[in-house]
C-alpha cells in the first residue's frame, strides 16, 4: 500500500470519528476525548524521555481519565480541583522518590499545562451552554477553522511559499503558507456557518469569519509550539498512532490552541 494510500484512510477514519462525535455526542465524545487525553500524555511522556527525563506520569494519566468525565457530571470546579490534586501529587511524589530529580518533578508537571489543560478546554467546548445545537457548531469551530487552516497553509506554501516562515523550528513553513493559513480559518468559519442549517445556535456570520481569521492564527502558532517540543526531543512525530499522520498531537495540536478562544467568544459574545 502506498504512502499516499496510507494517509487517505487514515483521514478518511479520522473524519469519521469527528462526524460521530459531531452527531452522536454525549458519552461517545467523553470517551474518544478521555482517549485523545491519555494518548497524549503517553506522546509527551515519550518525548522527554528522549532527553533522558523520567516523569511522574500518574497524575496526568488520572486526570485525563477524570476530566471529561468530572466536567459532564459535575462542571469546572471538579476538574479544577483534580488538576490542583494531580499538582500536589507530583511534588509529593518528588519528596519520597530517590529516583526523580526536583527537574523531573518540574517536568512532570508540564503535561498538566500542555496538553492536559487545553484538553479541558475541549470538554468545556463540547459540553457548551447546555444547548446540544450551540455544543456542535462550537466544537465543530475548534476543527474546521484550524484543520481548514492547516489545508490551505499547505496549498499555499506549495504554490507560492518562498521565505520561511520559522526555520528553526518548521524549516516547511512559508511566510505565505501562514497566511493561507489564516484565510483557510476564515473559510472554516464559513463552513461552521453553513452548518448551522442543521443546528442553528444563533452564531452570525461575521463572528464566525472572525473567529475563523482568529483560529488561523493561534493553530499556527498551535502547530509551531508543539514542533518545537519535537525539534528539542528529536523525533520527527509524537507517534505512529494514526500512520502516515503521526499521533494524536500532530493531529490535535492546531486544534488544542483554538479549543480556549472558541470557548471564550461563543461565552463573551453571548451565542
Amino acid at each position: 500500500m502506498s504512502k499516499l494510500m496510507k494517509r487517505l484512510i487514515v483521514a478518511a477514519a479520522l473524519l469519521l470519528v469527528l462526524a460521530a462525535i459531531l452527531y452522536l455526542g454525549g458519552w461517545l465524545q467523553c470517551a474518544i476525548f478521555t482517549v485523545g487525553a491519555l494518548a497524549s500524555v503517553y506522546e509527551m511522556g515519550n518525548a522527554f524521555a528522549r532527553k533522558d527525563h523520567k516523569l511522574f506520569l500518574l497524575p496526568a494519566y488520572l486526570y485525563a481519565a477524570g476530566y471529561f468525565v468530572l466536567y459532564r457530571l459535575f462542571g469546572g470546579d471538579a476538574v479544577w480541583l483534580l488538576g490542583l490534586l494531580a499538582a500536589m501529587l507530583v511534588l509529593m511524589e518528588r519528596v519520597w522518590s530517590r529516583h526523580r530529580t526536583t527537574e523531573d518533578a518540574v517536568f512532570s508537571l508540564f503535561p498538566l499545562i500542555y496538553p492536559l489543560a487545553f484538553f479541558t478546554a475541549i470538554s468545556m467546548v463540547a459540553e457548551y451552554g447546555g444547548s446540544y445545537d450551540k455544543s456542535r457548531i462550537a466544537l465543530f469551530s475548534i476543527f474546521a477553522m484550524p484543520l481548514m487552516g492547516d489545508t490551505f497553509a499547505y496549498t499555499f506554501g506549495k504554490l507560492f511559499g518562498k521565505r520561511q516562515l520559522s526555520p528553526e523550528l518548521s524549516p516547511n513553513k512559508t511566510v505565505a503558507g501562514g497566511i493561507g493559513g489564516i484565510f483557510g480559518g476564515a473559510a472554516g468559519g464559513a463552513l461552521v456557518y453553513a452548518l448551522e442549517g442543521l443546528y442553528p445556535a444563533g452564531a452570525s456570520l461575521q463572528l464566525l469569519l472572525g473567529l475563523g481569521l482568529i483560529c488561523g492564527i493561534l493553530g499556527q502558532f498551535g502547530d509551531l509550539f508543539a514542533s518545537a517540543i519535537k525539534r528539542w526531543a528529536g523525533i520527527k512525530d509524537y507517534s505512529r498512532i494514526f500512520s502516515e499522520h503521526g499521533g494524536m498531537l500532530d493531529r490535535l495540536d492546531s486544534v488544542l490552541f483554538c479549543a480556549p478562544i472558541v470557548y471564550a467568544v461563543f461565552k463573551i459574545m453571548g451565542v
